[in-house]
């Protein structure tokens, strides 16, 4: 179960997707796994600025007009933040976490 101050900014990253994207988007889901979705380790915190983090991330999953939020590992959540465009890493975690929304939703 998320804290609550990581509710408070999914609460955000969902408002502020429905501003931008209107009507594409009906939903949102917390992938809550303790596994990266980027390379299966353990969930955990990272450094930023000499301060450790937390890396909270989303992505549309346009097919199900869903906004997917998900945490990384330290490890993962550095190449993110230091990637200055799209990356093997980031298809990576979209195609994971597609997987697992999929799953759930029993589909």
């Amino acid at each position: 179960m998320p804290s609550n101050e990581i509710k408070e900014m999914m609460d955000m990253l969902y408002a502020q997707a429905q501003m931008r994207f209107g009507s594409l988007i009906k939903g949102r889901w917390f992938y809550d796994g303790n596994d990266c979705p980027g390379c299966g380790k353990k969930i955990g915190a990272m450094k930023y600025k000499g301060k450790d983090a937390m890396s909270l991330n989303s992505f549309i999953f346009r097919d199900h007009g869903v906004l997917i939020i998900y945490l990384l590992c330290g490890k993962c959540g550095n190449k993110v933040v230091r990637a200055t465009s799209d990356t093997p890493l980031h298809a990576e975690i979209e195609k994971n976490l597609k997987q697992g929304f999929i799953k759930q939703m029993g589909h």
